[in-house]
């Protein structure tokens, strides 16, 4: 079984609102424009209730504190900046710089032991996410890569999208929208062959639901993720299943009477506990 330490080395998503933009290559318009507008979001919750500084601690299923664990989120300078440092034990200290301009995100750098990642984020004058530019180093390698991320609306809906990495490998996005307008399929083409394809459902609310897409081992339509929200709208759980794996995570999250979370609770498949991480704030 895998323990809190474990899951926290594999997801930074208890660290930083940005983990699908950090951690994943999938499911473009969750990561660039749902996660993006979450993280915005949550920037304004901060403001709104004059949060400086956010702290966690982190304890296994038998209640013990998770080895090496610390993190500590700081608002600086009138509020355009946040600074988050976060230490494992086996993978050390990484530190996280968000900058935010008309309460947006404009530019997101991460520094660990081995690589850094800077994020540029340019928006249209609507405010939808025009061009995500992410830049690589990863000193271990010795390799530096760019993708820039360039978006097309129709209206205020996404149309399209092209990823280029490195200024020559171009996979084109296409968004297939429900009769609500909301993004229903995202298929990733390259030299006119689909290479990926993404379902995307909804709840009476418009919520996303469900992400699904085609199980090569298991031969049929799973899920990648699936949310449940309580009833100020925030996520309440999430489930992740790897593709091609059975050993899937559940994350249930306890908010405040303000909106902010103050609890990731984690479970395994079988409901039992992994570990849970509590916030405070000051």
């Amino acid at each position: 079984m895998l323990n809190m330490k474990q899951i926290l080395m594999k997801k930074i998503l208890i660290i930083t609102p940005l983990f699908f933009v950090l951690i994943s290559n999938a499911q473009y318009y969750y990561n660039d424009i749902i996660s993006l507008t979450a993280s915005n979001s949550l920037y304004l919750t901060y403001q709104k209730n004059n949060i400086q500084q956010i702290t966690a601690q982190s304890l296994e299923a038998d209640n013990t504190p998770t080895p090496g664990f610390s993190y500590e989120r700081q608002i600086k300078n009138n509020d355009a900046s946040v600074i988050t440092q976060t230490a494992l034990e086996s993978s050390g200290i990484s530190t996280t710089y968000e900058t935010y301009q008309n309460n947006v995100l404009i530019h997101f750098a991460d520094s660990s032991i081995n690589s850094f990642s800077n994020v540029d984020y340019t928006y249209n004058s609507q405010g939808n996410i025009l061009n995500l530019k992410t830049q690589t180093i990863d000193t271990s390698m010795d390799m530096q890569t760019t993708e820039l991320h360039q978006w097309f609306y129709n209206g205020n809906v996404p149309d399209s999208m092209l990823r280029i990495k490195d200024n020559a490998d171009t996979t084109v996005v296409h968004f297939i929208k429900d009769e609500k307008q909301n993004i229903a399929e995202e298929i990733w083409m390259k030299k006119s062959r689909i290479i990926e394809h993404y379902y995307y459902y909804y709840d009476n609310q418009n919520r996303i639901t469900d992400i699904v897409r085609f199980d090569q081992r298991a031969k049929q339509m799973l899920p990648d993720f699936i949310f449940e929200y309580n009833t100020d709208n925030n996520i309440s759980q999430m489930t992740e299943i790897p593709q091609g794996s059975s050993n899937y995570v559940i994350w249930a999250y306890i908010y405040d009477e303000k909106g902010l979370k103050t609890k990731d609770i984690l479970y395994d498949k079988h409901q039992q506990l992994l570990g849970t991480v509590t916030y405070s704030f000051q």
